[in-house]
């Protein structure tokens, strides 16, 4: 039978005979700068795209969550959107008719104490602090807040708890629960545009005459003369929360696309 034999010499491979010539050292170190340039370049991108698909996962998920509880408590009790009461205080209101489908680990009763002493959410703008009568924390460490408002229901979802930005727009946002025959208003010019609204819960907040942002344009959600668009340079900055923000990924087909204010 034959033989292989192998021979090494000035960085050349001899295999059975053969030559085979390697890398050197510096062809090596050279490969590996390339890699490291394109991996500093492409990474904060990919990274970038992940946290935006996880935090989008998580919005819809809540919102799905939310609507479950609302038709469990419609389905046990035969009632409907239009009975659900939301004269009663936030935590009334979440004791009543969705904690018991929520999965919650704590309950809390301000913002300080939901985010436990630590970074108070933030509204749009970075500067004007969130505040949140009632709140619920779940298992994986994110907050719902709840507001009880003169038309309905505002919650404040943040997506990753304390340990996030705690900003309105990047991981808080919010979901209007309305039911349209509690709302009473003195302005006439409103009545047609509660005319054919149906109670429910909606992602993002609401606009003038408690108008849900769903019935809004993306650009004006995404523009600054309506109060609490997605722009921190909105109308009214004392007030603004980005409360459309959540409202616009959902008009974009669940995502968040390059013009959102990421």
């Amino acid at each position: 039978m034959g033989y292989i034999y192998n021979r090494i010499y000035n960085n050349t491979i001899y295999y059975g005979g053969l030559m085979k010539k390697g890398f050197t050292l510096s062809e090596i170190l050279i490969t590996l700068g390339i890699i490291g340039v394109v991996s500093a370049i492409t990474m904060p991108s990919v990274i970038q795209h992940f946290q935006k698909q996880k935090t989008v996962n998580s919005l819809k998920k809540m919102y799905s969550t939310l609507w479950q509880a609302a038709q469990n408590y419609q389905a046990k009790n035969n009632v409907y959107f239009t009975d659900f009461d939301t004269s009663l205080s936030a935590k009334d209101f979440m004791e009543e008719y969705f904690n018991p489908s929520l999965k919650i680990i704590k309950t809390c009763n301000s913002a300080q104490d939901c985010w436990n002493g630590g970074k108070i959410p933030k509204t749009i703008n970075g500067t004007t602090n969130i505040s949140v009568q009632y709140g619920v924390i779940f298992l994986d460490g994110s907050i719902l807040g709840v507001n009880n408002i003169s038309s309905g229901i505002i919650f404040y979802f943040d997506v990753d708890g304390i340990k996030g930005h705690n900003k309105s727009s990047r991981d808080i946002f919010n979901f209007y629960l309305i039911n349209t025959k509690t709302i009473t208003t003195n302005n006439s010019g409103c009545v047609a545009q509660l005319e054919n609204l149906k109670s429910g819960i909606y992602p993002g907040g609401m606009g003038n005459c408690y108008v849900p942002f769903t019935n809004y344009q993306r650009n004006e959600l995404l523009g600054n003369t309506i109060h609490r668009a997605c722009n921190k340079e909105a109308a009214y900055i004392v007030s603004v929360n980005g409360d459309a923000c959540a409202t616009v990924i959902m008009q974009d087909g669940w995502k968040i696309s390059d013009d959102y204010p990421w």
